[in-house]
């Protein structure tokens, strides 16, 4: 587990990375041709919003290990003595919602190669841009694991 660990890890920077640093020449040439030769050009748009939806799945895969992703921490501040608990709760829901993805994306992506079509500027195959819903839940349950994991250990440790 924990060399797949270390692949999402090395993905999750390196993708983060390359997208930002695509996004960044890609939505440069995009506003000099509009504003410097008067021509705009509509791919670098077009690529930057895919670019844009993997740096989030990315991004929200790597807060989960990060332990930053949005939670209440109201409540964990209300019932300090569950924190297990709800440590546990959210990692599961965590889980199912993974799954939910990856069931859904399948689909999703399936309907997509049946219709055969691409994206309007770029000719993308959309059931290639579909497959970041399926990846995503990909790892959002293994990051809910390796958190189930630590959870777990640290529990076991601290009642012996």
């Amino acid at each position: 587990m924990k060399a797949v660990i270390a692949v999402i890890d090395r993905l999750e920077r390196w993708g983060i990375l390359v997208s930002f640093a695509v996004c960044l020449v890609a939505l440069t040439i995009s506003i000099a041709t509009r504003y410097i030769f008067q021509r705009p050009l509509t791919w670098p748009d077009e690529l930057t919003t895919y670019l844009f939806m993997l740096m989030t799945f990315l991004g929200a895969s790597a807060s989960i290990k990060n332990d930053l992703e949005l939670k209440v921490d109201a409540i964990y501040m209300a019932f300090p003595s569950l924190r297990f608990l709800l440590d546990l709760f959210l990692n599961l829901v965590r889980m199912a919602a993974g799954g939910t993805f990856v069931y859904a994306g399948v689909q999703f992506m399936q309907i997509e190669i049946e219709m055969e079509t691409v994206t309007p500027i770029l000719q993308i195959p959309t059931s290639i841009i579909a497959g970041m819903l399926p990846f995503f839940g990909i790892l959002l349950v293994i990051r809910s694991l390796e958190c189930l994991r630590q959870l777990i250990f640290e529990r076991g440790k601290k009642g012996r």
